[in-house]
């Protein structure tokens, strides 16, 4: 064994042959002269013969498929219609054919030591795994990326254990696979270890390990290194079986110097000084084994940051370090919860002192504690659960890492991490199986929040103080920490089995987010939150012709569109309804018990669910059918007298027919005989493999409603058949989808309609807020699909003024500003205009232009505020260029987060040069920072509103050098305004192979930026336009996101050919009634 310390960290048993990295050939193909001229004669002749009959065979130019891809051809990827034959890096064949791993060779344990080198940002490393062969095998094929394998031993288990002869080791990059051949057969039902070690350099991208840098108070660079690893990212650290549904204990062992910290699952159990290397100290922080965690859930941080930490609440026992047990005593380190101890191992610590006594780690460290700071506004449920008599006692403690001058940052993360995770220990009967939770910041992360069982770690812009973001920007950030709590049960107790089911848990996560923050936080609007941001967003994503159902609709490699995971979280929200509180919680419960550190399935909660419902409802069908089936029911509800019928069907907008009616001028729409399908360019419904369309099955659902007379919500269920049942007689109206637990579309007949407009106009504080909502939105939604007449929306909207509730306003504003680009050149706008800059206009002598009130009129005053801006009112324009001007020029005060928008926006319009200069120069300097994307994003889009078009054209010309999520912000501006959608189009039309370029052919970010100009588009011009963009896109993963804008600009001209007409005349007669 070598003296550096660097080079045998640890013990390594190597055999006699693996001395070397990869294997080479040895053989030597041998033949003589006369044989070799002959093979070449025959060889030249066959090609001269090919070469004449392609020149001569046939004619040139007459062949339509000249220059394109044959059918099934798939660029950039593995070409399936050809026989698959890799090759390793040394040119041999590799033997392993499939994309998964062998599944007869099972890691039992890992044991991984890591060293990285902050001054030459090389990483060395070694990987035990004791492995288990199921049956009888002559190779083992892991994954492994980017390493440099150096040493590799296969020995057998046992006192008496010996180094097996390896024969060949193939590595094929494609795959990230290595192949390792040795000469004696691996016994079946047998123990072996297998022993790699190599070197890697950091990575300097946020991926796999990777290197990262801060400026300290001092304003000096230091680095850091970190993991961050994305699905099946963990290869790119370690070799290792890097597949979800295998699950193995890690024991982590991390090298580091004195000045530095190590972090990693679990806490650390003994550091060790291991000498000198390159004139520093060296320490290795040994880890507790965590519990079998998959390899892409493990992760390590090296830093010299400091901390601060938060112990339980009063109601669980404290976390008190103890000292260490001896490493060499220790036999085996399985013991990942405190509970397998008699006393709790050592906590991690901040860093050791210069003078580290080899025998003891040091007791008396200096520690900022937080102290708990009560929150009005918050529950502290936990406790009140535990004093109820609670069988979970224990907590884990909680500790943040950043530079020092950010800790001052950390309390809200920290005390709403414990709320929520011990909230969640108490509601899920589920005690967390770790005594730490660790955050660490990191400043270079392409994520807000990555959440690994015990190891938190943050884009160290999501640090920000309360005072300086948004209202809105405070309760996104509390929603991301309960779903990163979330995330430590779901994903770290149990996981997924493959990629595919991500929808599942993400889908889960994002709803129990919410769930668990709402009576922790009754004060936030919450529900509404949900509303607007998936259970709507999604019914009205879902409603453009051409979404898949979520099974078939999902990627294999997990990354899925947004909205798929919104839908998921709408359908937990009705299956929480189906079967209620209690066993709804049960079956979570149940779920992560019975998968305890285990991988699952959606069919395996399914089945859980309908066991707790006792047989009442078959649950499994249910929600089968849910996420096997596409689209959504639309329910039709017609009340006659006392007799209430409800019947369902998918839900289908009006069919498009102004697209293809060549009579059509943009302003009279005369219905022709024309009636075909929509382009073949859009996506098609689903089919079955022989070409029929599948036959669509009805959907099983509660359905919840509440009358007039009665507030107290009923619950029936949808089945095969439709349901009716009588009311009450002097009942006057039916409210269907009560709080809006359903993920489905209610159209009234005209009765029902107009009496519950009636009542909304009268007292909207009948309905609950997120009623109100549901009411606005299937409005909304059932007018622009031309299943409602305009006219009930408009009677609808009547009642804003009275409106109090962030939720119902904000969604109302939201739909009209997408009225506001659809309808900019329609004969009906200038009216629509008026009539809604009136209704604005009482709301904002209530609400003013402060920044107090309660929270709901906190988060509803700049929505209201911008809208009116947006539709260009005169007064609200003035006043926001009053605010700027003071600020600027006169020493005025500073602008609020929540008004910023509004005040840039309203500047700007007002068509003065000086404030759109501003707002670039503003934006110009915090481009140079990371902890600002919300105010750029503001700035960048109030620029793009501007109504002068050479300064529009001025921010087009800097638009290619922005990030894709910038230039989708500028391009979707400019195209909102009356004179920027043709400057947009022309700049996509010039730009086209830049953008191509930069972007890539048919990504989806390339797509985003066509969608971004071309998603408002309403005239049958718009949409041929689209459509030859869409020909000229070529294929690509961005295909299916234009499809869909197709779709909806389809729908945009359907809608404004049926609609603009009746809009005109009902404004004309109801502008000035109040």
């Amino acid at each position: 064994m070598s003296h550096d310390p660097d080079l045998d960290d640890c013990a390594f048993l190597s055999g006699a042959e693996s001395s070397g990295g990869r294997q080479t050939r040895t053989g030597v193909a041998v033949c003589s002269q006369k044989r070799a001229l002959i093979v070449a004669g025959v060889v030249l002749g066959s090609l001269l013969l090919t070469a004449l009959i392609i020149a001569y065979a046939g004619p040139q130019n007459d062949c339509s498929c000249a220059g394109k891809m044959p059918p099934g051809f798939v660029l950039d990827e593995e070409n399936v219609t050809l026989p698959f034959n890799p090759i390793a890096t040394n040119g041999e064949p590799f033997p392993w054919l499939e994309m998964s791993l062998p599944t007869y060779a099972r890691p039992m344990r890992y044991m991984v030591t890591i060293h990285p080198n902050l001054t030459t940002l090389d990483v060395k490393g070694q990987v035990t795994i004791e492995l288990f062969i199921e049956k009888e095998t002559s190779f083992i094929v892991l994954h492994i990326q980017d390493l440099n394998v150096t040493e590799k031993a296969i020995v057998t288990s046992g006192n008496k254990g010996y180094a097996i002869k390896i024969i060949k080791v193939l590595e094929y990059p494609p795959r990230q696979q290595l192949y390792i051949e040795v000469k004696e057969k691996l016994k079946k039902k047998s123990n072996y270890t297998l022993n790699l070690r190599w070197y890697s350099k950091l990575n300097p991208e946020p991926d796999g390990f990777y290197v990262d840098q801060y400026e300290n108070q001092n304003g000096l660079e230091r680095l850091l290194a970190a993991t961050v690893f994305r699905s099946n990212g963990a290869r790119k650290a370690f070799p290792c079986f890097d597949e979800p549904h295998i699950r193995a204990p890690f024991r982590i062992s991390v090298f580091r110097d004195r000045f530095h910290i190590g972090l990693s699952n679990s806490i650390v159990h003994t550091t060790e000084d291991v000498g000198f290397y390159m004139g520093t100290g060296l320490l290795r922080d040994d880890f507790i084994e965590t519990p079998p965690l998959p390899a892409d859930a493990v992760a390590w941080v090296v830093s010299d940051f400091q901390r601060k930490s938060l112990q339980p609440s009063q109601a669980y026992l404290p976390t008190t370090p103890a000292p260490p047990v001896n490493t060499a005593k220790s036999g085996k380190l399985n013991n990942y919860t405190q509970q397998r101890e008699k006393k709790p191992p050592v906590r991690n610590i901040t860093a050791l002192t210069h003078s580290l006594n080899m025998n003891m780690l040091i007791k008396n460290v200096t520690t900022t504690a937080i102290i708990p700071t009560e929150n009005p506004n918050s529950k502290n449920l936990t406790s009140m659960s535990q004093s109820a008599g609670s069988l979970i006692k224990r907590a884990p403690s909680y500790t943040f890492y950043a530079p020092l001058e950010l800790l001052t940052r950390c309390s809200f993360i920290l005390n709403t991490s414990r709320d929520v995770l011990e909230y969640l220990q108490t509601w899920l009967d589920i005690s967390y199986p770790l005594t730490k939770v660790d955050f660490v910041a990191l400043p270079s992360l392409d994520r807000y929040i990555i959440s690994s069982l015990g190891l938190v770690t943050l884009k160290t812009s999501f640090l920000n103080e309360p005072e300086s973001i948004t209202s809105e920007q405070y309760h996104n950030s509390a929603l991301r920490i309960a779903e990163a709590m979330v995330r430590q049960f779901f994903g770290g107790i149990t996981s997924r089995k493959v990629l595919k089911d991500v929808w599942l848990w993400e889908g889960l996560i994002k709803y129990l987010g919410m769930h668990t923050l709402m009576p922790l936080q009754p004060n936030l609007p919450l529900k509404d939150f949900y509303l607007l941001d998936m259970a709507t967003a999604a019914l009205d994503i879902d409603a453009i012709q051409g979404w898949d159902s979520i099974m078939n609709g999902t990627n294999h490699d997990g990354n899925n569109e947004e909205f798929f995971l919104q839908k998921t979280a709408a359908i937990f929200s009705m299956l929480h309804t189906s079967i209620g509180e209690d066993r709804f919680r049960g079956c979570l419960g149940a779920f992560l018990k019975i998968n305890r550190f285990k991988t699952a399935e959606p069919t395996d909660l399914w089945t859980i669910c309908t066991k707790k419902a006792n047989g009442s409802k078959n649950i499994k069908e249910m929600m089968t059918l849910w996420t096997h089936q596409p689209g959504f029911p639309l329910l039709i509800v017609t009340k006659v007298g006392n007799s209430v019928s409800i019947s369902q069907k998918p839900f289908k907008p009006a069919e498009f027919l102004a697209i293809h009616d060549e009579t059509y001028d943009g302003n009279n729409y005369k219905k022709g005989t024309v009636v075909t399908d929509i382009s073949s360019t859009v996506a098609t419904p689903t089919t079955t493999p022989t070409g029929k369309p599948k036959t669509h099955m009805k959907w099983i659902f509660p359905v919840t409603y509440i009358t007039d007379l009665n507030n107290v919500s009923e619950t029936l269920w949808m089945q095969n058949i439709d349901v009716t049942f009588n009311v009450p007689e002097n009942v006057r109206w039916i409210k269907v989808n009560a709080m809006q637990s359903g993920y489905y579309r209610v159209l009234y007949n005209d009765d029902n309609w107009a009496k519950l407009v009636e009542d909304l106009s009268k007292n909207p504080e009948k309905f609950t807020s997120q009623d109100r909502i549901g009411l606005l939105s299937d409005a909304f939604t059932l007018c622009h699909a031309n299943l409602l007449p305009c006219e009930v929306t408009m009677g609808m909207i009547q009642y804003l003024p009275s409106e109090t509730n962030w939720g119902p306003m904000a969604l109302a504003m939201r739909h009209l500003e997408k009225w506001r680009r659809i309808l900019k050149y329609s004969e009906c706008f200038l009216m629509l205009s008026e009539f809604i800059k009136m209704k604005l206009s009482t709301v904002i002598q209530k609400i003013g232009w402060g920044d107090d009130g309660s929270e709901a009129i906190r988060l509803m005053r700049p929505e209201v505020l911008l809208a009116s801006v947006l539709w260009e009112d005169i007064d609200s324009i003035t006043k926001s260029k009053n605010m700027l001007n003071q600020f600027l020029y006169y020493n005025g005060s500073a602008i609020s987060p929540n008004l910023r928008e509004v005040v840039y926006t309203g500047a700007i319009l007002s068509g003065e040069y000086i404030y759109w200069q501003h707002c670039w120069e503003r934006f110009v300097t915090l481009q140079r920072t990371s902890e600002s994307f919300v105010e750029r994003m503001q700035l960048l889009r109030a620029l793009g509103r501007t109504k002068d078009a050479w300064l529009q054209n001025r921010l087009l010309s800097r638009v290619t050098m922005l990030p894709t999520v910038e230039v989708v912000q500028v391009l979707q501006a400019i195209a909102g305004t009356p004179t920027g959608g043709a400057m947009a189009c022309r700049f996509l039309q010039a730009k086209w192979f830049e953008l191509e370029s930069r972007l890539g052919q048919g990504t989806t970010g390339f797509a985003k930026v066509i969608s971004a100009i071309t998603q408002y588009g309403a005239t049958k011009f718009d949409y041929d336009e689209l459509k030859s963009l869409v020909h000229r896109f070529g294929r690509g993963s961005g295909m299916g996101i234009l499809n869909m804008t197709l779709s909806s600009v389809a729908a945009n001209v359907e809608w404004v050919a049926r609609s603009q007409t009746s809009l005109y005349k009902w404004i004309e007669s109801n502008l000035h009634i109040h």
